[in-house]
């Protein structure tokens, strides 16, 4: 046993607790703490790099701002100021449609209301006006029929309607055609329910096709009564068409 030994150099196994295994776990390196992993990464930063880096980007930055700041400044400086208006004159405002209104001034589109009442209602409406036709017809109802209770309004605008029909002219014409009032007065509340009983619902004073009228009290007219008498409403009396290529006046 002892030559055995000498030979291999080796010391017999010992139970002993001094000579115990090595564990691998135990030779295994710890885990560093994170503050001592961030220290030695900016050990590792070159940081005069970084800062010329950033220098740089800043540099940069100035002379963009620089140069929008002065091609704005050169845009503004080339818009020429706009001259003034000399004094006294006035912009024409564009034409618009007159628009109605109710009670406190609350704005009306007549043309639209009426197409929603005849839709509802299930009829279609016999003329279309546009708000400034229904104006001026409210307005020569006013002038014509004033003193004229609401069946005489009604006859009146039934003749302006019966002449546009026949002769397919817009109203504005055939007021101005034939011969009606040229007073523009403020139309009373009781002429433009006439002018909307008559274009809108169709209402008439008459059966009959009346085309003309004129106030016997105020003048004489031959040529009116040689058209076909139909009826008289308080101080008008009120005529059809007698023939077809007679030409007419209003009043």
């Amino acid at each position: 046993m002892q030559s055995q030994t000498a030979k291999s150099g080796r010391p017999p196994f010992s139970t002993q607790q001094g000579n115990r295994s090595r564990n691998p776990a135990r030779t295994s390196r710890k885990p560093k703490p994170i503050l001592y992993r961030l220290r030695r990464f900016c050990k590792r930063i070159n940081w005069a790099r970084i800062g010329a880096l950033l220098l740089i980007l800043l540099v940069l930055s100035l002379a963009i701002y620089g140069a929008v700041s002065l091609c704005r400044n050169v845009r503004y400086q080339n818009v020429q100021p706009e001259a003034p208006e000399p004094e006294g004159t006035l912009s024409e405002p564009e034409p618009t449609g007159y628009i109605f209104k109710y009670g406190e001034g609350y704005a009306v589109d007549m043309e639209h209301l009426t197409d929603a009442w005849a839709a509802e209602a299930g009829f279609e409406k016999r003329y279309t006006l546009t708000d400034d036709e229904r104006l001026e017809i409210a307005q020569v109802l006013t002038a014509e029929a004033d003193g004229e209770p609401f069946a005489g309004k009604v006859a009146v605008a039934q003749c302006i309607l019966q002449t546009c029909e026949d002769t397919e002219m817009r109203p504005h014409e055939v007021l101005s055609m034939y011969s009606y009032s040229k007073r523009r007065p403020t139309p009373t509340a009781e002429a433009l329910e006439a002018v909307a009983a008559v274009f809108d619902f169709g209402h008439m004073a008459t059966s009959e096709p009346i085309k003309y009228f004129y106030a016997p009290a105020l003048t004489d007219s031959e040529w009116h009564e040689s058209q076909i008498y139909v009826m008289t409403i308080n101080g008008h009396k009120f005529f059809k068409e007698a023939n077809n290529d007679a030409g007419g006046r209003g009043n």
